[in-house]
């Protein structure tokens, strides 16, 4: 039987195969999924927090007039 150890290792391996066999644009459609999938947990106010806490006001401003 495998340890917790040795199934962690596993699934990292196997993470790195899929990813190393992924094109930039495969890896870039995941990266954004993933991060949209992180932030569905997000408010409006959570959001506009973190952009502005990641990229100042102004960018937040851009972001909501475009």
């Amino acid at each position: 039987m495998m340890t917790l150890n040795q199934i962690d290792q596993l699934k990292n391996a196997y993470a790195e195969m899929i990813v190393d066999g992924l094109d930039m644009n495969d890896l870039i459609t995941l990266a954004v999924d993933s991060i949209v999938e992180d932030l569905k947990c997000y408010d409006l106010d959570d959001i506009k927090e973190e952009i502005i806490d990641c990229y100042g006001e102004d960018v937040l401003s851009d972001m909501l007039s475009s």
